[in-house]
């Protein structure tokens, strides 16, 4: 597995446990404009939540992840 870049890709597959689909966007509901998890704070309070959902545990879509390249590219024309 690769390492997690917070491109948000794992919730334009699917919703965790947590979340809910938004067919408009084709992404999970609480996925932020910068790829972030809205509910984060609240499903971090959840016994589990270690596990599920696998906040920054590494993209296991790295090949052909537009998404992961670009968050890549981005994050290096910053520093």
């Amino acid at each position: 597995m690769k390492e997690c870049v917070k491109c948000g890709y794992c919730c334009t597959v699917g919703p965790c446990f947590y979340g809910v689909w938004n067919p408009k966007k084709g992404q999970c509901e609480y996925l932020t404009d910068d790829n972030l998890c809205s509910k984060y704070k609240e499903i971090q309070g959840h016994s589990g939540s270690k596990v599920s959902p696998a906040f920054g545990a590494g993209c296991s879509s790295s090949m052909f992840n537009e998404r992961r390249d670009a968050k890549i590219r981005k994050d290096r024309e910053v520093v």
